[in-house]
């Protein structure tokens, strides 16, 4: 197909992993009830998103494992194992405020190849909401696939009863864990002291952070924008570095080789 009638209308080149969730739940849960975007000066929150940016650039996104997830389909129970994921939706401007609600403030932005390249995909919608009914697919997937992690692939369509088509509407994708992945330094795993400068990173986090932490996935040439979570952190951000040493600017700003750079395009604060 020509690239040319890709409907970008409708489906984005841009994916973006959302974060900070527990920083506003923690000091700065009304954000959302302001027209515009502010980050609150409680607690320094502004703080608390550039030091979340500047530990993803340095060390990348993180890939966290849920509890066990199961699905009612037909009467029938099906166990999804669990995997350490990472988990992107597609960038949609009028979502934005909607997505940043729900997963956090700070947005970082890949394009797909970034998720391709490591086994990514978007997941496939199901049903209504839970329990599921009459999916096919589904059903021969949860009998017929040996390896059942790949189940995580899978989502509703709905986050409760309600025929919201929220979860429908994210437009999800995921990055699963493989050894692959490990194998090829796609993803790094904290724990093992040989990555020393993830380890220091990892030994520095409290300890439910660590029980969170499963593996790290390092940015590269294909990470291609930031959605910051007020134009106040945006400006901090950037004066920060603007101030800082040349080489102290390219350790936070260049955390992969220079000829994989790809800082193409930075969002202001969410409208």
């Amino acid at each position: 197909m020509d690239s040319t009638n890709f409907d970008y209308a409708i489906h984005s080149d841009f994916l973006i992993y959302w974060t900070g969730k527990d920083i506003d739940q923690k000091y700065d849960q009304g954000w959302y009830d302001i027209d515009k975007s502010k980050t609150s000066k409680t607690c320094d929150v502004t703080n608390l998103y550039l030091e979340r940016l500047n530990n993803i650039l340095r060390f990348g996104l993180w890939m966290t494992s849920e509890d066990e997830q199961p699905i009612q389909l037909d009467g029938t129970r099906i166990s999804i194992p669990t995997v350490p994921k990472t988990c992107f939706t597609e960038l949609k401007l009028s979502q934005s405020r909607r997505h940043a609600r729900r997963y956090g403030r700070l947005g970082i932005g890949v394009k797909r190849l970034f998720l391709f390249n490591r086994l990514g995909r978007p997941v496939v919608y199901y049903g209504l909401g839970q329990p599921a009914r009459d999916d096919v697919f589904l059903a021969k997937c949860a009998s017929e696939l040996s390896d059942k992690t790949l189940l995580n692939f899978f989502k509703p369509m709905n986050s409760s009863s309600a025929l919201t088509y929220d979860f429908y509407a994210e437009s999800e994708w995921r990055i699963l864990y493989f050894h692959e992945l490990l194998s090829r330094r796609l993803i790094i795993d904290p724990r093992d002291h040989t990555n020393k400068k993830e380890h220091d990173y990892f030994n520095a986090l409290t300890s439910g952070e660590q029980e969170k932490l499963k593996y790290l996935i390092p940015l590269d040439g294909w990470f291609s924008m930031i959605i910051y979570p007020s134009l106040g952190a945006k400006n901090k951000f950037r004066n920060k570095n603007r101030k800082a040493s040349p080489s102290r600017r390219s350790r936070e700003l260049k955390p992969f080789p220079t000829k994989e750079m790809g800082l193409r395009k930075a969002i202001g604060q969410l409208n």
